[in-house]
């Protein structure tokens, strides 16, 4: 389980030297950093769904995956889509797709789930693996990378490092605050509940399964995000996303 709170101090050197970081490295090395906070965003989603929930899924990848592929085939072939609707669209199809995958699977539990969640996963893996929709083995290249653009004023570049960098460490700490708000209310309380004893909380009246549902889908919409994130960054999505 990942803390959701540290010491304030902490907080601040962690914040103080991710953001000096890029100052002191190369390209490469920013580059390097940026793949290093998407991922973070990714575990923290994984974190929320296995760490304060207790429903251990192997197929959590397939939203990271999938909303990758979404920002592929949403993005024109020649030229550069709106950043912030082709990140919201991606992540929505993410937390739709947990939401129907998850109405299915959070019917099992142990390791009835584990593997539902995993054969999932590779129904979406086959998708796009075996079919011209994902490109095959040779995946789908983003021509373009997205870009936002306000009344014709370009405040953040993609395909700069640094820019997108901070970018992705800004979103990282909004993830980072929007989690710890969650696990600190009620519903946050309730889902530690059940990963203490589900029984114990539903015998008492809480509705366990859509406490779980509202975890799986917030935890599959943040996998979207870091999936975006990655096909922002590499310019190429391919099946290996997926499993």
């Amino acid at each position: 389980m990942i803390p959701i709170t540290l010491p304030r101090p902490l907080l601040f050197i962690a914040l103080v030297l991710l953001a000096l970081f890029p100052l002191t490295g190369s390209t490469f090395y920013i580059q390097l950093g940026a793949k290093i906070l998407i991922m973070a965003i990714f575990a923290l989603s994984l974190d929320l769904l296995v760490g304060h929930t207790g429903l251990v899924s192997f197929g959590h990848a397939a939203y990271f995956g999938l909303a990758a592929y979404a920002l592929a085939l949403i993005s024109p072939k020649y030229e550069a889509a709106n950043l912030w609707l082709t990140l919201t669209l991606s992540i929505g199809i993410a937390a739709f797709a947990a939401l129907i995958i998850g109405f299915f699977v959070l019917r099992t539990t142990g390791v009835y789930f584990i593997m539902v969640t995993l054969a999932f996963a590779q129904m979406l893996y086959s998708v796009f693996h075996d079919t011209p929709l994902g490109g095959g083995t040779d995946g789908i290249y983003i021509n373009v990378r997205p870009e936002l653009t306000i009344a014709g004023f370009k405040p953040l570049d993609l395909e700069n490092p640094l820019q997108f960098y901070y970018f992705v460490l800004i979103l990282l700490i909004v993830v980072y605050g929007l989690l710890k708000r969650i696990l600190h209310a009620p519903f946050g309380r309730a889902l530690a509940g059940i990963h203490l004893n589900e029984q114990r909380m539903r015998s008492i009246g809480f509705p366990t399964f859509g406490y779980k549902l509202g975890a799986f889908v917030i935890a599959g919409a943040l996998a979207g995000l870091a999936g975006s994130l990655a096909a922002c960054q590499f310019c190429f999505v391919d099946p290996a996303l997926l499993p």
